[in-house]
């Protein structure tokens, strides 16, 4: 199982700081202090993808991964410059806060352990530490672009990596320490995870910013959509090493959701539909609809009944982690102390009310896809009356993006599903909730397409005027 393997190389409360790792985090670090606004999220993306989180210091027992200094740093910066201003809170923002909040206190209760309640504050503080601040560096939709064009040159710089340790079976990263050097073997298969704890793990960050490079690539001719094809070969590239059907089956979800882009404008249609097949499998099957997920081996050797077990358990068990989450998983059955499925970690940590705050954002998250979709349809309408044909393609353009990180958020509750997130891997959800927190804020206060049009200004078809000024360096 995930965390047991993972546990292995365990080296949290110690402090271990290789030279190159102590190099990458001071130059992120400094980094942070001084480029620009949008470079932030290269930063956690880049040090994400190639420092181990085994990396870290511990000062007073306080333990400091590398992405939580990077956070300290970040946070910092955006203080001092005031580059807070402009941020809107909005229903997404209070869904993770609440979130945060729960785990934070839910954790350590149920636990009754003041050494739990610590490193409830520490995980808790980095993952906030990361929404805030790439909240922060989301002004735009151009800024998600440039998140996606960030995160396909990582991709493909790190991608060497994966292919060197598929050829030899070993791991280059395991100099840092807390990483086995030899790459596992399953059923004959090297899986190999690079930086990251697990294969798994691996797999599912880089396959993550799938549907992002998809809609620069349907949306954005030239130069930006060479990169992101780069960027969606070295992913499949970095899939096919870890060897793993949970990266896989996100990835074929990834290209499958883009069929349904051609159906855009009658997306709350085909979502109805897909819950209402979903009551009915489920009462016509000979077992619960989360049995399908028992049935997933694309690679061989998958875990999908652990994982079907796990959530009947969690759904027998509601009234014992409802309140306030619980000790331990342990007792459900034959190997669910291993939590597989973040919904299910989420109620385990916070309870009923992390587990809502979750699925809050994601609801959100799409409503606020569906709110920009239609108004980029209605642009597109004004465009083409008018003639606009440069401010068609414009729209266009954004429209792709948008439903990319429609495509993202789905993408991840299917990985959700078969594994939850640790270490560095946090990074990636944390980015896509502000991102879809940002794009909240844009719709939170809408300038009528229409009236921006017939008022005259100098482009009407240009959705800036609803985002907020940036206070870049």
């Amino acid at each position: 199982m995930i965390q047991i393997l993972a546990g292995v190389n365990d080296v949290a409360g110690s402090n271990n700081v290789h030279p190159i790792g102590a190099i990458a985090v001071i130059f992120a670090s400094c980094a942070a202090l001084v480029v620009p606004l949008r470079m932030l999220p290269l930063l956690f993306i880049g040090l994400a993808a190639a420092i181990p989180a085994t990396q870290r210091i511990v000062i007073a027992g306080a333990d400091f991964n590398f992405v939580r200094v990077l956070v300290l740093f970040s946070l910092a910066r955006v203080l001092a410059r005031g580059e807070l201003a402009g941020i809107r809170w909005n229903a997404i923002d209070t869904c993770v806060l609440i979130g945060g909040v729960t785990r934070t206190l839910c954790f350590p209760i149920a636990r009754g352990s003041a050494s739990d309640f610590m490193m409830s504050i520490g995980s808790n503080y980095e993952l906030l530490g990361v929404y805030i601040v790439i909240r922060c560096a989301i002004r735009s939709l151009d800024d998600v672009r440039n998140i996606a064009i960030q995160s396909a040159w990582v991709t493909v710089l790190v991608t060497p990596f994966f292919i060197i340790e598929r050829t030899t079976g070993r791991n280059m990263f395991s100099v840092f320490g807390g990483i086995a050097e030899m790459t596992p073997v399953r059923d004959g298969r090297l899986r190999c995870k690079g930086a990251h704890p697990h294969a798994i793990l691996a797999g599912c960050f880089f396959v993550a910013f799938l549907p992002l490079w998809l809609g620069i690539v349907i949306g954005r001719p030239g130069r930006e959509r060479l990169i992101a094809l780069l960027g969606i070969a070295a992913m499949f590239i970095i899939v096919v090493c870890c060897a793993s059907s949970t990266p896989l089956v996100a990835l074929l979800l990834g290209f499958g959701v883009w069929v349904a882009y051609p159906l855009r404008s009658q997306l709350r249609l085909l979502w109805i539909s897909a819950i209402a097949s979903g009551f009915v499998l489920h009462f016509i099957m000979n077992k619960p609809i989360w049995h399908l997920i028992s049935r997933i081996d694309l690679v061989g050797g998958s875990t999908g009944n652990h994982r079907y077990r796990l959530i009947d358990a969690a759904i027998r068990r509601f009234g014992e982690w409802w309140m306030l989450g619980t000790a331990g998983t342990a007792h459900w059955g034959w190997g669910l102390h291993d939590v597989t499925n973040q919904f299910i970690l989420e109620g385990v940590r916070g309870g009923i009310w992390a587990f809502l705050a979750m699925c809050g954002v994601l609801v959100l998250g799409y409503a606020t896809v569906g709110t920009e979709l239609r108004r980029m349809a209605n642009l597109a309408a004004i465009a083409t009356k008018r003639a606009a044909w440069s401010s068609l393609k414009r729209v266009q353009t954004d429209e792709a993006l948008i439903f990319g990180v429609g495509a993202a958020l789905c993408a991840q509750m299917a990985i959700f599903l078969a594994v939850s997130y640790f270490g560095q891997t946090v990074v990636v959800w944390q980015l896509l909730m502000a991102v879809a927190g940002s794009m909240r804020q844009w719709t939170s206060n809408p300038i009528p397409a229409q009236s921006s049009a017939v008022n005259g200004g100098s482009n009407p078809m240009n959705p800036t005027p609803r985002r907020f000024r940036s206070t870049r360096a």
